[in-house]
């Protein structure tokens, strides 16, 4: 809280003075009004606090005597006089404090509590992968919004269509818990493995999601609304062609690698011969020094999700150093470094090692 005179106007009556320099006004409409009464309090104040503390709607201009004031609980302990509205101050309404005292003329101080910063718009900010160009058997979507959403209404609001705009509305796996995380500002949907895998019943039944050479989007309908009900979400599409599906197994002897210069901290980059998923680049891939130590930096991945790089927090050390990836990265497609979605082969070693 602080002390907030506010723009008076003029005042001609003897009986008004401008503004009191030991009344405290809110900043927050749950705070109450405090006037610094000094430690002589009792004398200075006769008993009665009403008397001396009241609240007004409106300006000091619209003030009168007849105006009733707004209905709280006034307080007195030590050194001070406070008074709490019953229902809280409302944000961007005008109030003005009379404050009274004995052989003084009563004073008149305006305040305004301050609306708060509007909640930011419910949008969609990212949709991985984000390519444009996608492989028949992708297999996850990753759509982030602004603010946390509404749960349990992911099969209501998010379809796959094809260039024609039919809706497959089949094309998603539904959950019964839908694939948040722990905020919900990030959703995760799943094209239905049976779309993808050859031979499946479902594959057979209904063909699969996505077909090579065909154009599709990705669809959000408009009215998705957020977890405060603040506001919806507009509408929005993310379109993509499709090509042949990739069903080999990631192999990482097909990356290239750009390598910093010891004793700078230059960016440590690698190329990707295919997409990979977003968010497990961002957990699966990790730099030792020679020494086995780990290097801190700070990890970035690349457009489309074809490349990664790393920034060293200190200059990269003399010696070389070592990358390691994890089995458990998986292409777009889901195949990770040890299988393919539709069938296991053979373990691979994961770990890399690059020396400068």
């Amino acid at each position: 809280m602080g002390t907030n005179a506010g723009n008076m106007p003029s005042v001609e009556s003897p009986l008004l003075a401008v503004g009191d320099p030991d009344l405290v006004v809110p900043r927050r409409s749950d705070e109450p009004v405090v006037l610094r009464i000094g430690p002589d309090g009792a004398a200075h104040h006769p008993t009665g606090s009403t008397q001396h503390l009241s609240v007004f709607v409106g300006s000091a201009d619209s003030y009168h005597e007849d105006r009733l004031p707004v209905a709280g609980r006034d307080e007195h302990r030590g050194d001070s006089l406070s008074f709490t509205p019953a229902f809280g101050f409302v944000a961007g309404q005008e109030y003005v404090v009379r404050t009274r005292r004995s052989d003084e003329p009563d004073r008149l101080t305006e305040f305004q509590i301050q609306r708060e910063a509007a909640a930011a718009p419910a949008l969609v900010t990212d949709v991985y992968p984000s390519g444009d160009v996608l492989p028949e058997n992708v297999l996850r979507f990753y759509i982030h919004f602004s603010v946390p959403m509404a749960p349990h209404l992911a099969s209501d609001f998010v379809t796959l269509r094809d260039a024609s705009g039919h809706a497959d509305l089949a094309a998603f796996m539904k959950f019964k818990q839908e694939l948040w995380n722990a905020d919900r500002t990030r959703l995760t949907v799943l094209i239905d493995p049976g779309r993808i895998k050859r031979s499946v019943a479902t594959n057979l039944d209904l063909g699969p999601a996505l077909l090579e050479g065909k154009r599709y989007a990705l669809t959000i309908d408009e009215g998705w609304p957020s977890a405060d009900g603040s506001s919806v979400l507009p509408s929005f599409a993310k379109h993509f062609s499709v090509i042949e599906a990739m069903r080999e197994r990631p192999d990482v002897g097909r990356w290239t690698w750009q390598p910093p210069r010891p004793g700078t901290r230059e960016p440590l980059v690698v190329a990707f011969d295919r997409p990979f998923d977003r968010h497990l680049l961002a957990d699966t891939i990790h730099v030792f020094a020679s020494d086995g130590l780990r290097i801190g930096g700070t990890p970035r991945v690349g457009p489309d999700e074809t490349s990664w790089s790393f920034i060293p927090e200190k200059p990269w050390p003399v010696g070389g150093v070592r990358v390691t990836v994890e089995n458990s990265l998986e292409d777009v497609a889901g195949n990770n470094l040890l299988e393919l979605l539709d069938r296991d082969v053979e373990t691979a070693e994961s770990v890399l090692e690059r020396s400068q």
